[in-house]
C-alpha cells in the first residue's frame, strides 16, 4: 500500500487510538518501537503475549502421521511462500547424503504442491517427506514423534516484530526448536535456550543447527525441550494470562 492519502488516514486514525486508550497490550515487544514512533505512549505499553491453544497441549488418543526412523526435524502448520521452504529445501539439500536426518513436513497449504515438485526436482525423496495436514488435536502426539521441531520465515522487517504462534506451541510441546527467523523469535528462542536460531534465509546456519542438533545427545535435546516448556508455561498459559488481565484492567 502506497496512497499517502489512505496511509495518512489510518496514521491519524491510530494515533487517536493511541491517544484515547488507558492500556496498549502489544502480544510481541517487537511491537514497541513502532507505537512510540507515533507518539509518547511509552507508559501506556504492556508485554501481553498470546495465550497456547489448549488442544495443542492436551495428548489425545488420535491418529497422527508417520514419520522415518532416524532424526526427524519436523514443520508443522501452513506451507506457504512467507514460510519461506526454498531456503528450507536448500538446507535439506546441503544434508541430502546424511540419510538419517529427515525434514517431515505436516500440513498444507498454496505452497504445498511446489515443495512438493521440489523434493523430487532436487532429488530430495529421500529425505525430506510431506505427510499431509492433521486436526490441531493431533498435534502434541505428532510433535512427540519429532527430534525437533523447526518454524522458518522470510527476511521481511513485518515478520521481524513478532513471535509467531508456532514458536509458542513448539515451546510448550517441550521439543527443542530451530528457527530460521530474524527479530523477535530469534531473540526468544536465543534468551530461553530452548533450540538454536540463525538468520531468516540463511540456508547453510540452519543446515549447520540441524544437524549440530542432531549430535546432541538425547538428554541434551531434552534439556532445551524443558527450558521452553517451562517458559511457556510461565508466559504462555491461557488462566495465567486471564489472571494478568483481570490485574491489568484493575490497573
Amino acid at each position: 500500500l502506497r496512497n499517502r492519502f489512505i496511509l495518512g488516514f489510518f496514521s491519524k486514525m491510530v494515533r487517536w487510538f493511541y491517544r484515547n486508550s488507558d492500556k496498549i497490550l502489544i502480544s510481541s515487544k517487537g511491537f514497541a518501537k513502532s507505537i512510540c514512533e507515533k507518539g509518547d505512549f511509552a507508559e501506556k505499553i504492556i508485554y501481553f503475549p498470546n495465550w497456547v491453544d489448549s488442544a495443542l497441549t492436551t495428548m489425545q488418543d488420535v491418529v497422527t502421521p508417520d514419520v522415518p526412523n532416524g532424526f526427524v526435524a519436523m514443520f508443522t502448520g501452513n506451507i506457504g511462500a512467507s514460510q519461506d521452504f526454498g531456503a528450507v529445501l536448500s538446507a535439506a539439500e546441503l544434508l541430502k547424503e546424511h540419510k538419517d536426518i529427515h525434514f517431515v513436513i505436516v500440513g498444507n497449504g498454496r505452497a504445498k504442491e511446489w515443495v512438493e515438485e521440489q523434493i523430487t526436482e532436487r532429488g530430495l525423496s529421500d529425505t525430506v517427506h510431506c505427510v499431509g495436514s492433521y486436526p490441531l488435536e493431533a498435534m502434541p502426539a505428532t510433535f512427540a514423534k519429532a527430534d525437533v521441531l523447526f518454524a522458518a520465515l522470510k527476511d521481511e522487517p513485518v515478520f521481524a516484530l513478532t513471535v509467531p504462534a508456532k514458536i509458542q506451541a513448539y515451546m510448550s510441546s517441550g521439543k527443542p526448536i530451530i528457527s530460521m527467523i530474524n527479530g523477535e523469535a530469534m531473540a526468544l528462542v536465543r534468551e530461553v535456550g530452548c533450540g538454536k536460531a540463525v538468520a531468516a534465509e540463511d540456508s547453510k546456519a540452519f543446515a549447520d543447527a540441524v544437524l549440530e542438533m542432531s549430535q546432541l545427545s538425547p538428554e541434551e535435546r531434552a534439556e532445551m525441550g524443558r527450558r521452553g516448556s517451562d517458559y511457556a508455561a510461565d508466559n504462555f498459559d491461557f488462566a495465567k494470562q486471564m489472571t494478568l488481565l483481570e490485574e491489568i484492567m484493575n490497573l
